[in-house]
Parts: structure tokens; C-alpha cells; sequence
């Protein structure tokens, strides 16, 4: 039987749903006090960006390979976005990454990994058995650690592989982005609607616009969709962030990796906190909870509170 009224997406996503698969989808009232989430303006978006997929100059063609493409500009955007919302409060396991491919799997698994050192990346037995079965070099990634520790582990999934699972917060990098407008598995209603349907409260997609629309046999599930997104306001450059301490203030769009650690630092604006510290001196943090500081990258992190220090005290 055909479903006819959804209990976990949130309206503004189960429009999607409605344009695409199912026009008679009822929302359940429940779903009308779904919380905001925290620091954006937008609980869905569409980050377009044009960084090309990785070996986009070379052959498109042959299934074998289809599996294992990758994007290292939306591997790492992607990163940033699961280390903003724990920066929010969410978390670990209110937050997903999904993606149409096992090399991407693997390349956001590996960052998670090497650049978070308060997370770690879970990932699924089904989704363990199919990197086992491509029997290749590049998929050494050992989640071993975040099967011990659920609580502190972010899953990151194939989209086959999260069919009928859902989640609070779903991160989606779609991957695909080249002059062809070849988009494998995208051009697929069914795994679309799969996609676009596992989120309670949030839907993050880092996506090309521009290659989505050139596919011959996938512009009919995407056009409608990106469409609506337009209308919406949701289909941007980057993700419009604001300050849950001063709300008042103008969104930030954060559009690459590096904009979240510069212009978002601990998640939240620049300003220095001020709070009086035992020693006497207003703290030079910026406004958000210091202790949430872990996330960032061990340099990275240092450098930002020492332009901040030099200038709260000056």
C-alpha cells in the first residue's frame, strides 16, 4: 500500500517527497513541531558548488568503476558541516552522512578520522562487506573504534545501505559534478526519494546544480526538485549560518571548507566572551562554550584564539 501519512519528516522536507514520488503524502501533525535547527536560518539547503568530481577529465563510462567516485571538495565541506552542528549542541548520533558511493564513503571516513579528535566515524556491517568486496587498496579505513563507541561516532552510510533508518540531522554529498552532467546512481528516482527522505529535522546537500540539470536521464528527477529548492530559498552557495547568542545579527554563508573554522569559530560568531575569569581578565574566547574546542584541528584552532586574545586585550 502506498504510504499516505509520514510521521519523521519535518514539512519542508516532505515537500520533496510530495513533488517527486508521492503527491498525496499527508504530514502527521506531529511533524509540524519539529525544533529548528540550530545555527542556520534554513532547515533544508542546497550547497551548489562547481569543484569538480575527482578524475572528472577522465572516462565516464563503465559500471565497474561506478562505485568508487569521490569528491574531495565535498568530502571535507561535508566534515565541516558534521563539526558545526556537534558545535550547535546535536549530537554525535543525531547526525548522518549519506552519499551514493563507496569512494566517497571512504574519503569522508578517512578526514573524519584524521581531523576530528573528538569523533569518530561509524560505519554499517552492510557498508563494511561492500568496501570488503571492492578488494582495493584505497579502502584501508579501520571504524573499528567508533563500533565501540556509538556515542561518539557520526555514521556515515551509502544511501542503499540506510534504506528505512533516519536521523535528526542527514548530510548528504551527491558527488557527482562534471562537464557531461554524468550522474550515475542520481538519475534514479527511487534512491533520490531514498535520499531525500531519512531527515527528521535538517537536510544538508552539498551538491552541482549545473550537472544535475545537464543529465539527459536524470534532469526529470532533478529539475522539479532544484526547482522547488529555488522558490524556496534553499538552493544557495553556501550554508547561511547565524549566532544562536545574537540572532539579530545578518546570516553568514559559509561556502568552503576553510569559511566554517574563520568565520564560525566554535560555531558561533567572532566576538570575544568576556566573561570575568578567576585571574581577573575577561575571557578572550569567542562567545560559544570553549569546551567544544576539540573539534577543531589541533593548529588550526590555536591560531584563531591568539588573533582573537591579541585583539580582546588590545
Amino acid at each position: 500500500a502506498m504510504l499516505e501519512v509520514q510521521h519523521r519528516m519535518r514539512p519542508e522536507i516532505s515537500s520533496f517527497i510530495r513533488v517527486q514520488t508521492y503527491p498525496r503524502l499527508q504530514d502527521h501533525e506531529s511533524v509540524h513541531t519539529h525544533p529548528d535547527v540550530k545555527g542556520v536560518n534554513s532547515n533544508v539547503v542546497f550547497i551548489d558548488h562547481n569543484h569538480k568530481e575527482d578524475g572528472a577529465r577522465t572516462s565516464e563510462q563503465g559500471s565497474g568503476q561506478d562505485k568508487t567516485k569521490s569528491n574531495l571538495f565535498e568530502a571535507e565541506l561535508s566534515i565541516e558541516l558534521v563539526r558545526f552542528f556537534l558545535l550547535q549542541g546535536y549530537r554525535q548520533d543525531q547526525i548522518v552522512v549519506l552519499t551514493p558511493y563507496v569512494g566517497q564513503l571512504i574519503k569522508i571516513v578517512r578526514l573524519m578520522t584524521e581531523n576530528m579528535s573528538e569523533t569518530t566515524a561509524y560505519i554499517s556491517d552492510l557498508d563494511m562487506q561492500e568496501l570488503e568486496d571492492l578488494e582495493s587498496e584505497d579502502t584501508d579505513v579501520n571504524p573499528s573504534e567508533g563500533r565501540e563507541d556509538r556515542a561518539r561516532s557520526v555514521r556515515v552510510s551509502s544511501i542503499d545501505n540506510f534504506q528505512g533508518e533516519e536521523a535528526d540531522i542527514v548530510i548528504i554529498s551527491l558527488v557527482r559534478s562534471n562537464r557531461g552532467g554524468n550522474i550515475g546512481f542520481l538519475k534514479e528516482e527511487q534512491r533520490v526519494n531514498v535520499l531525500l527522505s531519512r531527515a527528521r529535522y535538517g537536510l544538508f546537500i552539498v551538491g552541482s546544480a549545473k550537472t544535475l540539470l545537464s543529465s539527459k536521464k536524470g534532469e526529470h528527477v532533478w529539475q522539479p526538485l532544484l526547482e522547488t529548492m529555488e522558490k524556496n530559498g534553499q538552493l544557495l552557495k553556501g550554508l547561511p549560518t547565524v549566532c544562536e547568542k545574537h540572532p539579530d545579527d545578518s546570516p553568514v554563508s559559509l561556502s568552503k571548507p576553510e569559511d566554517f573554522r574563520l568565520l564560525r569559530p566554535n560555531g558561533g560568531c567572532c566576538r570575544p566572551c568576556g566573561y570575568r575569569m578567576n585571574c581577573g581578565h575577561a575571557c578572550p574566547q569567542s562567545k560559544y562554550n570553549v569546551k567544544r574546542t576539540g573539534y577543531y584541528f589541533s593548529g588550526q584552532h590555536v591560531y584563531i584564539y591568539i588573533y582573537i586574545y591579541v585583539h580582546a586585550l588590545s
